[in-house]
């Protein structure tokens, strides 16, 4: 082997590791959000109870 072939491999084996540690790292953050509940809404609301949103779409017949 001459010393391309070992700066070649040298870096697929690089890049390999860092995808393997990208995935665990993204693998772990959503380990630890689904477990601890990290990303409910939440329990008060943020607008308040009246408006537009509570419409009905169906026009009232007065």
């Amino acid at each position: 082997m001459n010393d391309k072939d070992k700066k070649f491999w040298l870096l697929v084996l690089k890049l390999a590791l860092g995808a393997i540690a990208l995935v665990a790292f993204f693998g772990v953050g959503l380990y630890y959000t689904a477990k601890y509940n990290s990303y409910a809404p939440p329990d008060t609301p943020a607008a308040p109870d009246w408006g537009i949103a509570k419409d009905s779409p169906i026009r009232n017949k007065r």
